[in-house]
């Protein structure tokens, strides 16, 4: 839904927003309800547009952005160290909360005037001080917080998680506040080092340097968001524009006859480096959505 309206923010689709209109109509009536698991909070990635498309809904949307806003600062599971830890079930440091709690607070925060930035920019950096792949320049899916278990393999997709969260942080972080710097510098690296893995075909492996590893969808959508972003934003030049060509063009090979959008990889659970090669492809949401927000950002 993040992908499709920010999409209708670019083509005004009359039938887009009607459809739009009925989605948010049902979940304000049914009630949004943001619990202990990290993605239940994702109703908050639709802030600040979804306040300007709708005005009328402009009580309902700001109420509700407030008690999410409450339940990650405030009732998110946490370790001794203040990391925010995936669900109840899975109390563990995992790649994607740092897209679910770093972005979202920045994005409710900055909606609702709150002091969002030590807690948001503080979960990026102790999560991806901890999920570092060695000393490769990306990152794991996910750490046992007790056990200290790891998963094996830089995962794409969860490093697209991180270069949407740089993106969107920095579309929201004052550039005169003083940690600005820091995560530009941050986001340039690990951009510069997803730069040398693309694919002849444009786009990146389940695995980011296992040449054995299938070219997969759902991630290259998320980094070439993060590519247009960056360039809109000024944190890079034009130094990526023939990567972004060459992604684009790689992307649309990968909408069939129905305009579904293919290539994406399953449902993923912390694994090993064969396990992330052995999913299966297909249309997933995950995908479609990152394809229309990297769609969106081309306009």
């Amino acid at each position: 839904m993040y992908g499709l309206l920010r999409s209708y923010s670019v083509t005004k689709n009359d039938e887009v927003k009607e459809y739009l209109w009925r989605w948010l109509r049902f979940h304000l009536a049914e009630g949004v309800h943001p619990h202990y698991f990290c993605g239940s909070w994702s109703f908050a990635l639709l802030y600040p547009e979804v306040s300007s498309i709708f005005p009328e809904a402009k009580l309902q949307l700001d109420a509700t952005a407030q008690k999410i806003y409450e339940v990650i600062s405030k009732k998110a599971l946490r370790n001794g160290d203040g990391v925010i830890l995936h669900n109840i079930d899975l109390p563990n440091i995992y790649i994607d909360t740092v897209y679910y709690s770093s972005e979202l607070l920045a994005k409710l925060g900055s909606y609702l005037g709150k002091d969002w930035k030590e807690d948001a920019l503080s979960q990026i950096e102790k999560h991806l001080a901890i999920l570092r792949d060695g000393d490769k320049p990306f990152y794991i899916h996910c750490q046992e917080n007790l056990g200290g278990a790891r998963s094996e393999g830089s995962w794409a997709r969860g490093n697209g998680w991180v270069m949407m969260t740089y993106a969107e942080i920095l579309s929201v972080l004052d550039k005169n506040d003083t940690r600005y710097q820091k995560h530009s510098n941050d986001f340039k690296s690990l951009a510069e080092a997803l730069s040398k893995y693309q694919s002849s075909n444009g786009l990146w492996r389940t695995i980011i340097d296992d040449d054995s590893a299938y070219e997969e969808t759902s991630a290259s959508a998320m980094y070439l968001f993060a590519y247009l972003r960056g360039k809109k934003l000024g944190v890079f030049g034009n130094e990526y524009d023939a990567l972004i060509e060459k992604c684009t063009n790689g992307l649309a090979s990968h909408v069939d006859s129905e305009s579904k959008f293919l290539g994406a990889s399953e449902g993923t659970w912390p694994g090993t480096i064969e396990y992330y090669k052995s999913l299966s492809k297909g249309e997933w949401w995950w995908g479609t959505g990152a394809y229309l927000l990297s769609l969106s950002e081309l306009s």
